[in-house]
């Protein structure tokens, strides 16, 4: 709840927010997630042990994508649109002092470099949201506390 609550500080407020594990599960150790519904799918993830194929654009990890840049920011990924099949994702990885930050978004088309592209949720607001320092396997008292008011948390009985 309380990403949700700091996406949600960053990228206003979500029609829907969530636990989310898939992207969670990249991590070896300690990742948790939300998902958000804010005009696209937004996911935000945090842990330690993100394997280093992610950490840069070196061919590797790279295979299968539309494109790869890394930024003072930190690696920015896509997958291309395949129309009538899948719309394509966003991903920014950003390393942290002993964890890293995961996001993928999706729903939208994806027809080029997404830094180009009129989306719902920009490139850059992503890096803003994945570099805020509260954005970590900890966080503050603050985060956890508003994460626990959020009315938008799918399930909450408030």
């Amino acid at each position: 709840r309380a990403l949700a609550w700091l996406a949600a500080e960053h990228l206003g407020e979500p029609a829907t927010a969530s636990s989310e594990n898939d992207a969670a599960e990249e991590f070896g150790s300690g990742g948790i997630g939300t998902e958000l519904s804010i005009g696209q799918q937004i996911v935000l993830s945090v842990g330690e042990d993100l394997p280093a194929r992610l950490y840069d654009c070196d061919g590797r990890a790279t295979r299968g994508l539309g494109g790869c840049v890394e930024t003072d920011d930190g690696v920015l990924m896509w997958e291309m649109e395949a129309p009538e099949e899948d719309p394509g994702v966003v991903y920014v990885v950003v390393p942290k002092r002993d964890s890293a930050v995961l996001m993928f978004g999706s729903g939208e088309a994806i027809s080029g470099d997404p830094r180009d592209l009129d989306l719902p949720v920009s490139v850059a607001d992503m890096f803003e949201l994945a570099n805020d320092p509260r954005v970590d396997v900890t966080t503050t008292q603050e985060a956890v506390d508003a994460g626990e008011q959020i009315d938008y948390w799918e399930g909450t009985d408030r």
